[in-house]
């Protein structure tokens, strides 16, 4: 039987039908939680479905891999490139946790505009009847950055709530951000600019790292919020904290950072007009019901001779066709 190394804490948590799914397939399923065992148990395995843990170049050139499952979408934590080397297809498991990261972003808006948390803990930990001036989100600008899967369904729920949005993306074309009913803009100076809600969807690269630096916050209004539902390294901490601490934006709100889990003496703790999570934009039962068993298709796919949905180096797709993988229809 083909041994498949799992590194995510969530994968058949809440149900056993993924892992049940591949042992009916022929697999047997190993799971590991630190970086060390699992450098150790792909040496002998054939796939691996990975969630947030580092895969090097070193332990893909070591192991017996063929197939790489992300439990996500993002790849920044894997070495694809090595990979690609090797022929060894990296998938994701696109769309499948976009209505939840999205859901996230907008419970953001509202417990940032309603003051929810400072609310929450005046009265249930200190005990002080005290009123929170907010404001309402109807009419408000809404700045969404990247027109991925998770930014469309950001763009849709703010239409909804009565928000004018504008989308940056270069990528994509202004036809498709006008039919949600967004503004495509050409230029991310006028979208710090005029937004009371910036949200970053954009993925982790050389290009979009501490893309949201001090000249980017200064561009922001003062009673502007920043969200970060993405990737950490987006947004330049230290500048963050330094604009958060001077009133120069209202507030922001973090479910991830550039260090996971950040210091306990991160200064960004020291900011009272910021709300954290602990990366749990994708951690919805739904979500990881459906990131389980479209990584476990992934595997099943590719050992039936049928190239997986959303392999993402496309180079390996041409090695697969020319081994005789089939695509599926």
């Amino acid at each position: 039987m083909r041994k498949v190394v799992v590194a995510t804490r969530t994968f058949g948590r809440y149900t056993k039908e993924p892992i049940d799914y591949l042992e009916r397939n022929g697999f047997v399923v190993l799971r590991v939680e630190k970086e060390e065992e699992l450098r150790e148990a792909i040496k002998d395995a054939e796939a691996l479905i990975v969630g947030t843990h580092t895969v090097t170049r070193e332990m893909i050139e070591s192991s017996n891999l063929k197939v790489i499952a992300k439990h996500g979408v993002g790849v920044d934590n894997i070495d694809v490139e090595a990979a690609t080397e090797k022929g060894i297809p990296v998938t994701i498991t696109l769309g499948a946790n976009s209505l939840s990261v999205a859901e996230l972003t907008i419970a953001f808006i509202f417990a940032l505009s309603r003051g929810l948390i400072w609310a929450h803990n005046k009265l249930f930990y200190e005990k002080k009847w005290e009123g929170y001036v907010g404001q309402e989100v109807s009419g408000k600008v809404m700045g969404v950055i990247g027109f991925g899967s998770i930014g469309r369904e950001v763009v849709k729920k703010a239409v909804c709530l009565g928000m004018n949005v504008l989308v940056y993306d270069p990528y994509v074309s202004k036809d498709s951000v006008r039919l949600l009913e967004a503004t495509p803009v050409d230029d991310l100076e006028q979208l710090l600019k005029e937004s009371d809600f910036v949200s970053l969807h954009v993925p982790l690269n050389e290009s979009t790292k501490n893309m949201i630096g001090e000249r980017e916050l200064s561009l922001m209004k003062k009673s502007a919020f920043l969200i970060n539902t993405s990737r950490g390294e987006l947004v330049d901490e230290e500048a963050l904290v330094k604009a958060l601490k001077e009133g120069r934006i209202a507030g922001a709100a973090l479910d991830v950072f550039s260090e996971e889990p950040p210091d306990a003496n991160s200064p960004l703790f020291e900011c009272p007009n910021l709300i954290t999570t602990a990366h749990i934009g994708a951690h919805t039962k739904e979500a990881i019901f459906r990131m389980n068993m479209m990584a476990a298709q992934s595997i099943v796919d590719f050992f039936k001779g049928r190239i997986p949905r959303y392999v993402v180096n496309k180079e390996v797709i041409r090695i697969l066709k020319e081994k005789g993988y089939q695509e599926i229809s």
